[in-house]
């Protein structure tokens, strides 16, 4: 219903029964709940009860006033434009609308709409209202689950009351009107639906301006394929605003076809991905197993499709699996790539010359050393290898940049001969190493030791440099000079890194920021402070600006010996021109924590407690800065354990006097971090945030569910990653991906554990 204040006289016009239920509740929420919880409330405006004995006192118009206020906010949309009168039309159409729901009763709701729409009453729908148009197509799609079975009036009207529905938020109608043509082998029909869904979602603000809650996340934890177009800044607002459960219906459609080329058209419209959640729901509504299979492999293919069409969205996405070291997910998610290039249906070319009508993408170049890089960071040597071999099998001819991820991560693992073997098969094969190439192997000797090797290499890099075609640029070189000065002031040869640096400043490369901060760090650790204040002076006749890793050092470095280092560290700031925000000192003082000192903690908080008082301006602290000293306090090894609870129960203490919650990504952040201490405190912290987010009603969704499974795996607390399957089954959640498959391994070796006995624990 829809209520609006006028004055004492028009209130009873306006039917406000309903909301007394929400009165109550409110009043309930801001008296009792968990410690904290009140405060958190009343930052957001919650409205003080009043006691019922003081009824005569009541001022009736100013607890209309109340009402209104909050039904707005219920709605999301301002009430101001409607006569009392139609206040009352409206109230009394919504009480009509949810008997027709009821009774599915067509001609009703018929009249119900034309009624609101004539007179321009549906601008004033909130998410109850859009729900209950939703629930009459489901309600009528159930009863007459033919479309042959609908009437005249039902076919005209059904799709139109679905279509405006799903465009507010409610979709389960839209869905039902699909699944009906589905079931009679109609896709075409299902298209047409989609493609007025998507017209009306063209006109349709974004979603944070509607008040409707995210559709789905564009990145899964669990390593599950990210919306490939996930930075795609299209000016068409359906593809930012489509719902996953509608886009999958729309596949489903096109899977009746066999059309992966029209599946995948209307997958590269959007920036959304299909949540992995929805899936095995859809397909047990399907009509037939074979349908079911081809729409899942439909997913998975348009998911690869959507992330090779789109190369940084497939950087990111292999970078975020390489920094978990999920093994599994990079084999899984490559399996998939080369299904498509060598399966029997064969939808993915190695190059624009192979690609036609049925290879709908072209796998990018860098994709393979990308592979390599994963699978060695992940210390998975022969999946590499598979890689490599896969690579040749295709035909392709493993570029410099290939043969350079492989040293890399010879370098990685300290593997220094194996990297100079595949140097020494690199140079055989007739590869030319480029600059890139020179620093991989440098850094592969001096990581392992071997640093007047590492001068050796880096000597012929200077001799072969001018012979190299193409000529490298200067910031490439610059890079592997840097690496240069980084081992050598690593072995303390600071003499000879001095004189590197001379050369430099002579001939070039010009040093650059990342130079200096070499050295800043170096003299820091060293406590050479007259050379640390030398080096710093040299930045401004050499047009440098520190950057954040810069004046965290300074940081670092001042600590030690000054009370007023976080001062003198905003002064140089200010001194080089660079305004201090939120962004660059939250990093500051991830940087600081970084260091794991009880200095650099201790600068951390000074830092947080000026941002905190207002000290410097434009840098408040938020979520993120909260969530950066959190997690190095749970992953530390080097605080003891109550000091850790202590800094833990100060910070959340000042994250909820600012009346900062946090959000389902911010507890995925910790617990993961909590599983990272290898403390068997570690283990307790991370399910005692999953017991918060309960508590707190928090969304679970597939990422957070798979971090803490896999955090539980890893310690090998099969016990506990057992009762979490459990709790997952009460909640009814239904896992996809990686995390049904990590379910899997979490019950068969809870079972085998089982059937050992209590021994098999211990």
């Amino acid at each position: 219903m829809l209520a609006r204040h006028t004055s004492h006289r028009t209130a009873s016009f306006v039917s406000l029964h309903f909301l007394a239920p929400r009165l109550l509740c409110r009043q309930n929420s801001t008296s009792s709940g968990p410690s904290g919880s009140s405060r958190a409330r009343g930052n957001r405006g919650s409205t003080r009860p009043v006691a019922s004995s003081s009824a005569s006192a009541l001022d009736p118009a100013k607890l209309i006033g109340q009402l209104d206020k909050q039904l707005q906010k219920f709605h999301a949309l301002p009430l101001d434009g409607l006569t009392p009168n139609e206040v009352q039309v409206f109230n009394e159409a919504i009480m009509a609308l949810r008997q027709a729901v009821k009774t599915a009763d067509t001609r009703t709701a018929c009249h119900i709409w034309r009624m609101l729409k004539d007179r321009h009453m549906l601008r004033f729908f909130g998410p109850v209202h859009y729900n209950l148009f939703s629930r009459f197509v489901e309600v009528v799609c159930t009863k007459r689950k033919e479309f042959a079975a609908w009437s005249e009036q039902e076919k005209k009207a059904l799709p139109e009351f679905a279509v405006f529905a799903a465009v507010g938020g409610a979709t389960e109608g839209l869905k039902q009107c699909m699944l009906v043509h589905i079931r009679e082998n109609n896709p075409q029909a299902v298209i047409e639906l989609f493609e007025q869904y998507w017209a009306s979602l063209e006109t349709k603000a974004p979603l944070s301006e509607t008040g409707q809650a995210d559709s789905q996340d564009p990145m899964q934890a669990d390593g599950e394929q990210a919306d490939a177009s996930a930075t795609n800044t299209s000016l068409n607002p359906a593809a930012n605003l489509v719902r996953g459960d509608v886009l999958l219906a729309a596949f489903t459609a096109f899977a009746m076809q066999n059309s992966l080329v029209g599946a995948l058209q209307m997958a590269l419209r959007t920036t959304v991905r299909v949540p992995p959640s929805v899936i095995a729901p859809w397909l047990q509504c399907l009509p037939d197993s074979q349908l079911g299979e081809r729409v899942e492999q439909f997913v998975r293919r348009l998911d690869v499709a959507k992330l090779l069409a789109h190369p940084s969205a497939l950087t990111r996405h292999l970078s975020n699996l390489t920094r978990d070291q999920a093994a599994g997910t990079l084999q899984n998610f490559y399996r998939r790539v080369m299904d498509g290039l060598t399966g029997p249906s064969r939808w993915l070319a190695v190059s624009q010359t192979q690609k036609d009508a049925d290879k709908l993408v072209v796998v990018p170049g860098f994709t393979w050393q990308s592979f390599i890089t994963a699978f060695m960071h992940c210390r998975r040597t022969d999946l590499a290898q598979n890689v490599w071999n896969d690579v040749i099998k295709l035909g392709i001819r493993p570029t410099v940049t290939m043969w350079t991820a492989l040293i890399e991560g010879y370098a990685e693992l300290k593997a220094p001969d194996d990297a100079l073997g595949t140097w020494d098969v690199m140079l055989s094969q007739g590869i030319k190493p480029d600059a890139l190439a020179y620093r991989a192997l440098i850094y592969a000797l001096y990581h392992s030791k071997r640093i007047d090797e590492a001068v050796n290499r880096f000597e012929e890099f200077q001799g072969v440099r001018a012979k190299m075609s193409p000529q490298p640029e200067e910031a490439t070189v610059l890079v592997v000079y840097n690496a240069m000065l980084h081992g050598l002031l690593f072995y303390n040869r600071e003499e000879q890194a001095r004189a590197l640096l001379g050369k430099m400043q002579s001939e070039g490369p010009k040093p650059d920021i990342v130079t200096h901060n070499t050295f800043l760090r170096w003299y820091a650790r060293k406590d050479q402070l007259k050379s640390f204040a030398e080096t710093l002076q040299m930045l401004e006749p050499s047009g440098l600006k520190g950057d954040v890793y810069t004046y965290s050092i300074v940081l670092s470095a001042l600590m030690k010996v000054r009370d007023d280092a976080p001062q003198i560290m905003l002064n140089l700031m200010q001194r080089h021109g660079v305004r201090p925000n939120t962004a660059t000192m939250t990093s500051i003082i991830d940087q600081q924590m970084g260091t794991r000192t009880e200095v650099g903690l201790r600068s951390a908080l000074d830092l947080l407690g000026r941002m905190e008082r207002g000290d410097i301006e434009g840098a408040e602290p938020n979520e993120v800065t909260y969530t950066a000293i959190l997690t190095a306090i749970h992953r530390s090894d080097w605080l003891d354990r109550k000091v850790v609870d202590e800094y833990r129960q100060t910070i959340w203490d000042r994250m909820e006097t600012r009346g900062i919650r946090p959000k389902r990504t911010t507890y995925n952040i910790l617990i993961k971090a909590c599983f990272d201490n290898p403390d068997p405190e570690g283990v307790q912290q991370a399910m005692q945030y999953y017991r918060d987010m309960t508590r707190n009603g928090a969304f679970m969704a597939n990422d957070t569910w798979w971090i803490l499974l896999h955090g539980l795996q890893r310690r090998k607390e099969w016990a506990v990653a057992n009762e979490l399957v459990e709790d997952m089954r009460r909640r009814q959640f239904v896992p996809s991906g990686a995390l049904a498959e990590l379910i899997q391994v979490v019950r068969k070796r809870t079972g085998e554990k089982r059937r050992a006995g209590p021994a098999s624990y211990f």
